[in-house]
This record gives structure tokens, C-alpha cells and sequence, in this order.
């Protein structure tokens, strides 16, 4: 069967014209390449952050079949389970929305995780497109330029103008899913990465005709109605939560203070994690243009870190800082008050096996507790998390007592974990405060190494505690 093109032949080559006019501008009329190759890369970075945008919004979910995450504990990543979905806990499969404008549609918190990939992506993309600029460009020195400042304000303009024209009158939203708005934002880009990491060292020439083909290239895709890369990704669907119409007889809030403190955490393992691409970027910028150094430092070394903390934060709070269980009935349900939603409810009679995670630094700092619940025939946790560890909660959820008694910590790795963090830390700032401009690559690309070995260690000072309780049991 034909693929329906997606726009007409008068359309599509005015594209083509329009994407060849610059290497003929650089060829035959002498306009300089550096700019104009700067100038392809600005577009497409400034795609990432507009589809970050506007996956806030996407009213379909995302297809769940994707989402899956590795079983069996490996060495340095835990608690993870082979081809098994992700469970209704995480933010992903969240149910609801929450309008924040009477002019905008409704903001989805289940497509917050998908929005926070844009800071990631950008940050890969800018890496590697100054990596390879920077060998033939002054990629400051070309920014500061008035006609590429001028391109890039256009730039913004122009995706404002569109997002606004087509995604939200033209009601594009209500079919959009937060992975199809990444695929087709970051398409072209990841091409010209994939290029680009084969032929390094093209020159600003080189760079642009890389620009320009891939360009044509998802134009052709984009006329015969394709995607660049991958495929269109289906909707996804949750199955109903059943509600019973009985007033609270108990409610368990998670500790505020606690789901802050887990959050920050995750920011700053976050933060570690990310410390490979900042670093590149800092070295293409600073070779490029000298005397730039100080304010890329601060761009990539504070401000950068700053917007992971901050969007990081933002996703593990809303993940379960807006949520209560409650217990109505026989059922345990799981509220979100921020958008008035039931997530899951679980009867009571159907759990079949209750854990207690343990290795929640925040838990351990403020007592509290993480406790998750499989229900008989499911295929994932549900989690009560970072609640209180008292009787009320055991007794409103009929939980076994064994939960409010944790694993001890293993002190000896615990003390060895601790010695070589602070080590490590020392050691850094040591090198940084000696030879900046060498260490900080290898301070860099060490910090993801640390966070995965310190996690490990972790893990192996704490224990979870599962208890398997079936339905026989409790009728006993």
C-alpha cells in the first residue's frame, strides 16, 4: 500500500529549494559557511525544548508496551525487573490532568518524565554539534554575530508562532503522544549526531552539506508521509481503577520533608550523571573562543546543573509528593490530589506479597518507610511511599507488623561507603583546584563511575524485607 504524502509536490519543492539555496549561496556567492552551519544547528536545537513543551500537553498516553525496565539485580543497577511494565507508582502510567490556564489545554503530570528528556537531549546534542564545530568554527565568536543572533530570535519566534497556530488552536494535542513529539523533534538531529560521529573533522563546509542532506532527507520522509526515525508511536491504555463510593475510614500522607529530600537527591545523582556532556561542551566552547572562559563555566557548570536539579525535583515530587492512600472499604487506594484522580487501588484480600524497601537513603535519614504491595496475578509493585512507620499505618492497611521493622544497616559497608564518597569528593576538588583545564574531564566522566559504585555499595549495606503474605494466610 502507498503511503499518503503528508504535503504536496509544490510544497515539497519549495523545501528542497529552500535547503539548497545555502550551499549554492556558499559556493558560487561567497557566504560563509561557519555561520550558516552555526545557524542549521541552532534549528535544531531549538526544536528540543519546544517538544519538551508540548509533550506537557499531549492529551494520548504513551504506549506502555515501550516501558519496561531490566529484571534481576546486576552489579551496579538493582531492584529492577526483565520485561515487566513499569509499575502505576511511577509517573508515567499517572492518571489526569490539571488545567494551569483557561487558554491552554490541560497539563498531563504523567508526561512530565517525557518533558524533562529535553534538557538531556539538548545537552547531548549541543556536546557533540560543538565537538565537531569546534574544530573549524569560533562557535562564541560566530554566536555573537548580529545575523545569527538575529536567526536565532527568528527562530524562537517562528516555533512560538507554529506551536501556537497548529499544536494548540489547530488542536494537534489531542492525538499528540510525548514520544512521537520527541521522535519528530529530535529525528533530524540525531541523524546529523550519527554523521557526524563517523566523519568528524568535516570542516564548516562539510558541516553545512551534512546539514543540508539530512535536511532533504526529511523532507523526502516527511513528503512520503514517514517518520525520519523509528515509527509513530500508538497511544497507549490503562486499565479502569474501580473506586469503591465509601467515605475514607483512613488516610496516610507521604512525609513532605522526606519526598523533598529524595527528590534532591535524585536531582544530584542526576546532576553527576550529566557531568560527561557539561564537560564537553565547556572544552568545544572554551577551545573555540579563549577568552570566553568564565561565562561558558558558569553556563555549563552552574547553570546547567541548576535546570537537572530543578526539573528533577519538580518530576519526583510530583510523582509521590501529591499523593494519599487511603483505605475505603477492603480497598487500598492510592489519591492524587493535584489532579483529584485515583492511580490504582488494590483489595485488601488480593495482596499476595508485601515489601519493604530499605534502601531509600531519605527513609533512612527521617525513619520513614517505602512498603510495596503486589496484589495476586499482577505483574508489578504498587508503592506507599516515604509514609510514616507507626501502627496506624500497618493497621489501616492490614499490613504485616514485620514492616515496621527494617534491616539493620551493615555498618562495615556503610563506613566504607562514606570513607571513599568523601575521599572521592576531596580527591576532586584537590585535582580541580591544581590543574582545572586537565581534571575536570576526568572529574567528569568519573562522577557517573562513582555514583553507579557508591549505589552498589549502598545497596549492599541495606536489605529489603519482603514478607509473603497470600490470601489463605490471612483468612487463618
Amino acid at each position: 500500500m502507498t503511503t499518503r504524502p503528508n504535503t504536496s509536490a509544490v510544497t515539497f519543492l519549495v523545501s528542497v529549494a529552500t535547503n539548497v539555496a545555502p550551499l549554492f549561496g556558499v559556493f558560487a556567492l561567497g557566504w560563509s559557511p561557519e555561520t550558516l552551519a552555526v545557524v542549521y544547528a541552532i534549528e535544531l536545537l531549538v526544536a528540543v525544548p519546544f517538544a519538551g513543551v508540548k509533550a506537557l500537553f499531549a492529551a494520548q498516553p504513551p504506549d506502555y508496551d515501550e516501558l519496561r525496565r531490566p529484571k534481576g539485580d546486576t552489579a551496579l543497577k538493582s531492584g529492577k525487573r526483565e520485561d515487566i511494565s513499569v509499575g502505576p507508582s511511577d509517573l508515567n502510567r499517572r492518571r489526569g490532568s490539571v488545567r494551569i490556564a483557561d487558554w491552554l489545554p490541560p497539563v498531563y503530570p504523567r508526561n512530565v518524565s517525557f518533558a524533562t528528556r529535553w534538557f538531556g537531549t539538548l545537552v547531548t546534542l549541543t556536546a557533540v554539534f560543538l565537538a565537531v564545530l569546534s574544530q573549524s568554527i569560533d562557535v562564541v565568536a560566530t554566536l555573537s554575530q548580529p545575523t545569527v543572533a538575529s536567526s536565532a530570535a527568528s527562530l524562537v519566534v517562528s516555533h512560538v508562532a507554529v506551536t501556537e497556530r497548529q499544536y494548540f488552536r489547530g488542536h494537534q494535542y489531542e492525538t499528540a503522544t510525548p514520544g512521537g513529539l520527541f521522535e519528530a523533534a529530535t529525528g533530524e538531529a540525531l541523524v546529523v549526531v550519527a554523521v557526524f560521529t563517523v566523519a568528524s573533522g568535516v570542516g564548516p563546509t562539510g558541516a553545512l552539506a551534512v546539514f543540508v542532506a539530512v535536511k532533504l532527507f526529511a523532507e523526502w520522509r516527511g513528503y512520503r508521509g514517514e517518520p525520519i526515525t523509528g515509527t509513530d508511536r500508538a497511544p497507549g491504555e490503562l486499565p479502569s481503577v474501580s473506586v469503591p463510593e465509601t467515605e475514607p475510614t483512613a488516610v496516610v500522607r507521604p512525609a513532605r520533608r522526606v519526598v523533598l529530600t529524595a527528590a534532591l537527591w535524585r536531582a544530584v545523582e542526576s546532576v553527576l550523571k550529566f557531568a560527561p556532556g557539561f564537560a564537553l561542551a565547556w572544552a568545544a566552547l572554551t577551545r573555540s573562543s579563549v577568552e570566553s572562559g568564565l561565562p561558558v563555566a558558569l553556563a555549563c557548570f552552574g547553570l546547567g546543573p541548576t535546570v537537572v536539579v530543578v526539573l528533577k525535583t519538580v518530576e519526583y515530587t510530583l510523582t509521590h509528593g501529591t499523593l494519599v492512600y487511603q483505605r475505603r472499604g477492603g480497598t487500598i487506594l492510592a489519591y492524587d490530589e493535584l489532579t483529584e484522580t485515583p492511580q490504582w487501588a488494590v483489595a485488601v484480600g488480593e495482596v499476595r506479597q508485601v515489601s519493604l524497601h530499605g534502601g531509600h537513603l531519605a527513609d533512612r535519614l527521617y525513619g520513614t518507610r517505602t512498603v510495596a504491595i503486589r496484589p495476586t496475578g499482577a505483574e508489578y509493585d504498587n508503592e506507599i511511599t516515604h509514609v510514616r512507620a507507626d501502627d496506624r499505618v500497618v493497621e489501616a492497611f492490614e499490613l504485616p507488623s514485620s514492616v515496621s521493622n527494617r534491616g539493620r544497616l551493615d555498618w562495615r559497608v556503610t563506613g566504607v561507603t562514606v570513607a571513599l564518597a568523601g575521599c572521592a569528593v576531596a580527591a576532586a576538588g584537590w585535582a580541580l583546584s591544581q590543574a582545572p583545564s586537565v581534571s575536570v574531564y576526568f572529574v567528569a566522566f568519573g562522577a557517573p563511575l562513582s555514583v553507579a559504585v557508591f549505589g552498589w555499595l549502598w545497596r549492599r549495606a541495606t536489605t529489603d524485607t519482603r514478607v509473603s503474605r497470600l490470601t489463605e494466610a490471612r483468612r487463618t
